[in-house]
Order: C-alpha cells, then structure tokens, then sequence
C-alpha cells in the first residue's frame, strides 16, 4: 500500500497524482498480486495491491465507510474479526462484506482510534477520515507489518516499503548516518528511523495522525513485564501451563481458521516451529499441512533431518529446500540490491529460498517466530542469568577473565553459535548495562569502531550519537527489573522487531507469502509477560512452559534439543562464490564513490577474511548489503519514469 496527502484535485494535478501513485505502487507489487486499485479521497490519494484472505470479492481496496466519510488501506489481518462484526451489528452498524477491512474501516468511525487497543491481528494501515481532515497510520503492536511515511511539501507521504517511498518526487535520498550507525550495531535500520534522512517508520504500536499540517505520534502499546521481577509471586506451573496451552492453541487457531485459504507451516525442526505444526496439524485432522524446511549442504547448518523426523511424527505434507552457496549467492546478487532496506541478518537468504519455493504450494505459513524472545530460549537468556548469578559473588573484571578462559575450554565449531561462541561473544559486553550486554556481544561493528571504520566527515555527524536511545525509552517507567528482564524487553526492542520481523516480512512478502506468527499473539504476549522468569527460564532450561505442554504432541528428543537457529555459511560464502561480488562492491574505488566509510579500514577486513587471518563476515557482510543498496539507491526510478511491474518470484 501506499498514498500521499497533497496535489491538486483537478486538471493536470489529477493526472500527476494518478501517476505517482502507480509508480509507488508499482515498487509493491510483489506483496499483491491479487489485483491493484488507487483512489484519490478529498485530498488525499490511496493505492493498494491485494493480497487476499478474507472475503475476496468484496473487500477491494481502497475500502470506503458506508458513510463514505472514511477511506482505508491496509495490509495484514485482523484476525478478531468475527467478533468485531458481531459488536458493530449489535451498535446498529450495517456490514455490506465478509472483509475484515470493512470491520477496521466502520469500527473506526465508531470508535476513533481508540479502536486499536481491541484488535488482534498483524497490521499496517493508512486512513483518511474527511469529517476532520486527518490522516491516521497505524502499526501492530510487535511490528509484524512495515509502515514508512515522511513530510512532503503538501502533507506527508506513506507505503509499505521505502522503495515505494522514493518514488514520490519530493522525497529526498539521502542517506541518515545516524540511522547507519546504528545498523552496524544492531544490523538493521530501527524504527523510528530508516535509512533515508528524513523518512520515518511508524514505531510498532503506535500510530501516526497528519491534521491541518501537523504530525503527531501516539503509542498505544508497547511491551511491559508487569509482573516478572524475581520474586514475586504468580501463578503455580500447572496453572501458567493450563493457560499457556491454552492461549496458545487460540493463537494458532486464530491464524488458521480466520481465512479459507490454505495455509502451510515454516518448520525448522526446531521446538518453536515443530509446536506450531502440531497445533496446526491437530486443528485440521486427516488434512495433512504443508511444511517447508531448509536443506544446507553444510551440515553445521542443516537441520532438515530433524524436520522430516517431525513430519513423519505429526504426518504432514512435507517439503524440503535444498540450499548450496551457489543459491545463497543467487539471492545476493538478484535481490539485495533492490532491496527495501539493508538487513545484515544472513539468514533473510535462505529465508527467501524457503519462502520462494513454499508460495508454489500456498499463499501464508505459520512460523515459529517469537518464542526465543518471549519465552527466553536463546543461549543468550542462559549466559545471561549465569553472568546475574555470578556477580552477586565476583567483581566484573574477575568474572570476564573465567567467562573467557571457559569459553577456550569447550568444542568450537562454526555452525549456529554453540556454547563456546556464545560466552566468547558475551564476554565483549560483560561489564556493560544488562540492556545493552546482548547488542554489544553480537554486534557485527561496536560504538567505538564506529569512527574508525567511517571517513571523518561522516563520523563528525556522530558526535554525541547513542544507539541504544530506542532501547531507553522502551525500558523508561519499568522499574524494578532483573538483568534477565531488562535484556529480555531489549532484545524485543530491536532484534525482534527490526531484525527478526522485518526478515520475515521481506522473505515472505517478496513472493507474495504471508507468514503469521503464533507466538506473537498479543493476549499470549501479554499473559507470558505478566510471568514470573523462572516459568519461562528455569535454572538454566528457557522456554520451560512449552517443552511442558509439547511434551504430549511431539517426540521427546524435539522437545529437549537444544537450539541450533536458522542462519547461513556466511564465513564460507564470502571467501567462495561471493568472492568476486565482495572485493568489487568494497573495492576502493567504490567506497570513495560512496564517501561514508575508510577505505583501509575496509580494505583491512576484506583481507583478513580472505587471507584466514581471522574471521570478519558479520563485518563484512553489514558493509556488503549496505554497500549494494547504497550504490542503487540513486540509480532507482521516480515516479516521472514508467518501470514495469515487477514479476512474481
């Protein structure tokens, strides 16, 4: 979707609005390839490409109220629909579809946005409501679906996706090198920034008004863990695990039952995905689900066969990818420099292969997605309360030396960051704030390299700079809260949202796939954040309360393994067949061209990685992906040229 407050309503202004809305439309194409309509509302032109799963026939949009007083696009579902419906009719409110674009469209004009604290879905939507001239961009609580928007000389301009967003003709392109330095820290651009001086992201859980000129954002939610601190009490684990299971059940069903399409599952495996399978499964009894998994031919990578195994257990209708470099490789080079945004999270390339080949047998999956962060299962949550635990009896600098000299100890091996990598990489922050300990041990660039690695003109516009200011004001007003706690709500703030959600949408939507997210159900969200830790963590197990409900639905050994994650070769991918793509796209020449980053200090990891003096591929990547997007950026179309649409992966 995409739209624009401004131009003239009449003669040539008309038709230059028309033209620019179809080129912004034309850069979404792929997320709707259900058929694309615009419309210009008093002022204000709307255009949507659809992707359908609820009453197709008579939820185009953009959708007006029956008042005619409000139009609408939106992207996502909501998937509390039904029972919407049911309030409206009983307030005397007139459906005319099945859609639940009409439900978000009436409820509005019912209610205002006081409206948004009662859905329950994944959503991005952009609204004009004529009775008072204001425009409405709203965004789901965890972030599932992007919304970008910047002040235009008549208004503001909104879409799906920033390349949308560059093809009206006032936005500038412009790099923010503030919103860089922050993508080398946490590898993504976070909201409220992008990567484009000047353009916003509607923070998730909050939503934008233009009135009469002005801007204004409001947050209606945001993450709280209300009743988690250490020694609280709350609900004994039979009673957390009766309501765990059962919120969790709704969550899937919500997902499943709300559209008639059929809908497959991503499954790694793993305990997340395989729990989401088996829920899916239950709910659809002698109609095998469609499940996809990734097969790398580097078996530090691959999981597959523990995929199948659960296949086999659940009898679901399985698929496997078969993934080499050479088809990571193809992604790089096809896709990541048209791409929305950088994201320096390798495993998008396999996520993409995955999510490619699964939209040939459906339209949306289910992943396993948020379970880690909810419900505390990486390594990380495991160091973490090690680390709380240990500096209650020895100093911080004591306790880095043991964490390191434990780290040499255990077996290293380069896949999905075992043990041994994990306490390495913590040991870089161990005597940082909790909140910033996660960031500060993953982070392909620290802050302090920061003005190493930029040239000086663009370090000098980071003077004073703190990445970590979204994660403050995440925090701000939860007093009170473990380490474990506050590292939890920072991974959220980031990694979940800017990294994790953003991979899933981009894989997804690129092949017009939708994929949902059980685990980020806002009522199990909030019941497992009113928690105490130690049902989520216990001792040093995470995601206590779901190796106890999916103990009856899947075969032990899934429920017990331990994590391996979903990532890619990316060490061995850069030294082989992205080789020639690296030292082109950092040469010298091309980093000049750019002007924001040293040359020699590039020059200085390509050939440490290259020469096996040490491995530098998160480094090397993040300046990659940035690299290939930055020198496209210039190069993509305004809206006075006419691209074609592009074509359905």
């Amino acid at each position: 979707m995409c739209g624009f407050v401004g131009f003239s309503d009449a003669g040539a202004g008309r038709e230059d609005t028309g033209a620019t809305a179809e080129h912004m439309l034309a850069a979404v194409a792929h997320r709707g390839p259900d058929g694309s309509h615009r419309l210009h509302h008093r002022g204000v032109t709307l255009a949507h490409c659809a992707l359908t799963f609820t009453d197709p026939d008579h939820g185009t949009q953009p959708f007006v109220s029956a008042s005619g007083a409000t139009a609408l696009v939106f992207n996502g579902e909501i998937y509390n629909h039904a029972e919407l419906r049911a309030e409206l009719r009983a307030a005397g409110v007139a459906l005319r579809t099945g859609s639940d674009t009409e439900v978000l469209v009436e409820l509005y004009e019912l209610c205002g946005t006081r409206m948004l604290d009662r859905l329950r879905g994944m959503f991005a939507f952009a609204l004009h409501d004529a009775r008072t001239g204001t425009t409405v961009l709203a965004r789901d609580p965890m972030g599932k679906k992007p919304l970008y928007y910047t002040r235009v000389p008549d208004g503001i301009a909104f879409a799906s996706e920033l390349t949308a967003l560059l093809r009206h003709p006032a936005v500038a392109r412009d790099p923010d090198l503030g919103a860089l330095a922050d993508y080398l820290v946490f590898q993504a651009f976070c909201a409220p920034a992008s990567a484009v001086r000047g353009v916003l992201k509607v923070r998730p859980g909050s939503c934008v008004t233009h009135e009469r000129g002005q801007v204004r954002e409001t947050e209606f939610w945001r993450p709280r863990l209300t009743g988690g601190t250490e020694g609280r009490r709350g609900p004994g684990p039979r009673e957390a695990e009766r309501r765990f299971e059962e919120l969790f059940r709704a969550a899937v069903a919500r997902r499943v039952t709300s559209t008639d399409r059929r809908l497959g599952v991503l499954l790694s495996g793993g305990l997340d995905s395989s729990a989401v399978a088996a829920v899916a499964q239950q709910l659809q009894p002698g109609r095998p689900v469609p499940t996809f998994s990734a097969g790398f031919v580097d078996p530090d990578f691959d999981e597959s066969g523990h995929a199948l195994a659960v296949a086999r257990h659940l009898g679901t209708e399985h698929h496997v990818v078969r993934i080499g470099g050479p088809d990571l490789a193809g992604v790089v080079e096809s896709e990541l420099a048209h791409a929305d945004e950088p994201l320096a999270d390798p495993s998008l390339l396999p996520m993409r292969l995955v999510c490619r080949a699964a939209r040939t047998q459906v339209r949306g999956a289910l992943t396993g997605d948020g379970a880690d962060e909810l419900l505390l299962g990486y390594r990380y949550f495991q160091a973490e309360r090690a680390i709380e635990l240990a500096l209650r009896v020895l100093p911080a600098p004591r306790l880095e030396t043991l964490v390191r000299q434990l780290a040499r100890t255990l077996p290293a091996r380069s896949g999905n960051l075992p043990a041994a990598a994990a306490l390495g990489l913590l040991a870089k922050g161990l005597r940082a704030a909790p909140e910033h300990r996660f960031y500060l041990s993953t982070a392909p660039f620290a802050p302090g390299e920061l003005p190493r690695l930029l040239t000086p003109e663009a370090g000098a516009e980071l003077a004073g700079h703190d990445p970590f200011t979204e994660v403050a004001r995440l925090l701000r007003d939860q007093p009170g809260l473990s380490q474990v706690q506050l590292s939890q709500l920072a991974v959220t703030a980031h990694f979940l949202r800017d990294v994790i959600l953003t991979k899933t949408d981009r894989g997804g939507m690129r092949s017009a796939l939708e994929l949902r997210s059980p685990f980020l159900d806002l009522d199990l969200v909030e019941y497992v954040n009113s928690l105490p830790t130690e049902l989520k963590l216990r001792r040093f197990t995470g995601k206590f309360l779901l190796r106890r409900v999916a103990a009856d639905w899947l075969p032990p050994a899934v429920v017990r393994r331990t994590k391996l994650g979903f990532r890619a070769p990316m060490a061995a991918l850069l030294r082989g067949e992205l080789r020639p793509l690296l030292l082109d796209t950092l040469s010298t020449a091309a980093l000049r061209r750019g002007g924001l980053f040293d040359a020699g200090a590039v020059r200085l990891l390509v050939d440490d990685h290259l020469g096996g003096r040490r491995d530098t591929s998160r480094k090397l990547w993040a300046l990659l992906v940035y690299q290939l997007w930055a020198e496209n950026l210039t190069a993509r179309p305004r809206s006075s040229e006419s691209p074609a649409y592009p074509a359905l992966s």
